[in-house]
C-alpha cells in the first residue's frame, strides 16, 4: 500500500505558477503565521506584533520562505485538521504575495484587497488564493 505522501508528490510538483500581487506589509514586525484547516477548508493568518491579524482563505499553495530563527510547529487538531505555526523572535515580513486565481477578476480582487487592508484585516478576505510569505530577521544596529 502506498502512503498518501507518495501518491500526492507528483500532483504537488505539477502546480502551475500563479500571477502574484503584492500586499504592502513589508517591514512589519511578525508575531506568527498560522495555517489551520484541512484539504477542503484552510485559512492562513498573518499576525503582526502590533496585534493586527490578516486572515486569508487558502485556495492553492502556501509558501513560507524562512530564515534563521523562524520555527515551525505542526499540531494535529482533530480527525481531519492540522494547525501549522511559523513563529520566532525578532522577525519581520519581507513580502506577502497573493496568487491571483486563474478565473478571477483581477480588478475586483485588487479592489477588495485594498478595502480589506484599509480596515487592517478586521474581516477575513473572502477569496481563496495562493500565498507566498517571506520572513527575515530584524538586524539590531551595532553600537
Amino acid at each position: 500500500m502506498s502512503s498518501y505522501v507518495r501518491t500526492i508528490r507528483k500532483y504537488m510538483r505539477q502546480q502551475p505558477s500563479p500571477t502574484w500581487t503584492e500586499l504592502p506589509l513589508a517591514g512589519e514586525r511578525l508575531s506568527e503565521i498560522i495555517l489551520f484547516g484541512h484539504g477542503k477548508d484552510a485559512d492562513v493568518m498573518v499576525e503582526l506584533l502590533d496585534g493586527r491579524q490578516f486572515v486569508l482563505g487558502l485556495g492553492g499553495t502556501l509558501r513560507v520562505h524562512g530564515c534563521p530563527g523562524l520555527e515551525t510547529e505542526v499540531t494535529r487538531w482533530d480527525d481531519r485538521s492540522l494547525a501549522i505555526r511559523y513563529f520566532g523572535q525578532n522577525l519581520k515580513v519581507a513580502a506577502v504575495r497573493l496568487g491571483v486565481p486563474d478565473q478571477a477578476d483581477a480588478e475586483k480582487l485588487a479592489a477588495e484587497v485594498q478595502e480589506w487592508l484599509a480596515t487592517n484585516g478586521v474581516d477575513d478576505l473572502l477569496w481563496g488564493v495562493s500565498i507566498e510569505i517571506e520572513v527575515v530577521p530584524i538586524l539590531e544596529a551595532a553600537d
